[in-house]
């Protein structure tokens, strides 16, 4: 005959309350340790010996991200030759390691495109070698973006070699996700720029004064200029390119005043070109810039010439352009 066993409740909960702790513990554990996570793609640019590295689709902790996209040299990737880089397809494992922690990928190659899964593992000494720099101890998700923007040891040395004001950790992830990185800093050292504060070099990589840049304006015999002018000829499209244009046509040892007048007014190349092939060839750049301003156009002094029967001086075209002619 089938018999019943009475259990009593307080015997029941010492009986599974230790097993079922354990499988709390357990499975608290497993949440707090799942890796930061996501999928990645790659592209191999030869020409350049660049791989465009591409995070999608990422979690770090519990929030999750678009995507993040940067360039990295093919030595970086540890496990990657450059052979399965060039033709091999099949699949791929390998590493970047950056001083706050080491992304692990897997995946698939083909013909230098790839793509995968992706962790990431922290480096647990990068905390306290940031604490005895003088710095904060990082959050689980600063020392991420750190890792992945590359803000190292290296770039921490070079803040206090160039005397910058110490950034706090949230500065320097912004820094990081800027571009405000070790070389943007050597580069501006290299061009004769110390830049003190790492608020202004964030700026200034945001708006887009380079390397290239300050060569291309070096070259054309802006040199010596100020922080305030690099940003301000950046900001208003005085490019080198564009200095070289307005060369073309004679306009040189143009003051960073000129040169920003004549863009600002939209004297392009294009404007001056179409006016010397109407035979306004002797024009002073401040010939152009008052037509510009007054609305003065190639097809418009086509006219007046056709109406004239010959060509009309800038100064009747200005106020015949004032008052309305067509």
């Amino acid at each position: 005959m089938l018999q019943l066993t009475r259990i009593r409740p307080g015997h029941l909960a010492r009986r599974f309350l230790p097993a079922l702790c354990l499988l709390l513990l357990a499975v608290s554990s497993a949440v707090a340790q799942t890796p930061d996570q996501g999928t990645w793609r790659i592209y191999y640019e030869p020409s350049r010996e660049r791989i465009q590295l591409t995070f999608e689709d990422y979690e770090i902790g519990d929030r999750r991200h678009g995507s993040t996209s940067f360039g990295v040299s093919p030595t970086e990737l540890r496990g990657l030759p450059l052979s399965q880089l060039l033709s091999y397809s099949g699949p791929a494992k390998f590493q970047l390691i950056r001083d706050a922690g080491t992304f692990n990928f897997e995946g698939q190659l083909r013909d230098g495109h790839g793509t995968g899964f992706f962790t990431f593992s922290p480096d647990s000494r990068f905390p306290q070698q940031l604490v005895s720099r003088g710095y904060e101890r990082p959050a689980a998700e600063q020392q991420y973006w750190l890792a992945m923007h590359d803000v190292g040891y290296a770039m921490l040395d070079e803040l206090r070699a160039e005397k910058y004001d110490r950034p706090s950790v949230d500065q320097l992830v912004v820094m990081g996700v800027h571009g405000a990185n070790l070389d943007y800093m050597k580069s501006r050292s290299t061009a004769g720029y110390h830049v003190s504060s790492t608020r202004r070099l964030v700026a200034l990589r945001d708006h887009g004064v380079s390397r290239e840049f300050i060569g291309g304006l070096t070259d054309a015999g802006y040199r010596n200029l100020s922080l305030d002018d690099l940003q301000e000829l950046r900001d208003h499209g005085v490019t080198p390119d564009f200095i070289a244009s307005l060369r073309r046509f004679g306009f040189t040892d143009l003051t960073t005043g000129q040169l920003l007048e004549a863009r600002d007014h939209g004297v392009t190349e294009s404007f001056v070109e179409d006016f010397r092939d109407l035979g306004y060839t002797n024009l002073s750049l401040r010939d152009f810039v008052r037509m510009r301003d007054h609305g003065v156009t190639p097809a418009f002094a086509r006219q007046q010439r056709s109406s004239n029967g010959g060509l009309v001086s800038v100064q009747d075209l200005i106020r015949r352009r004032d008052r309305g002619d067509y």
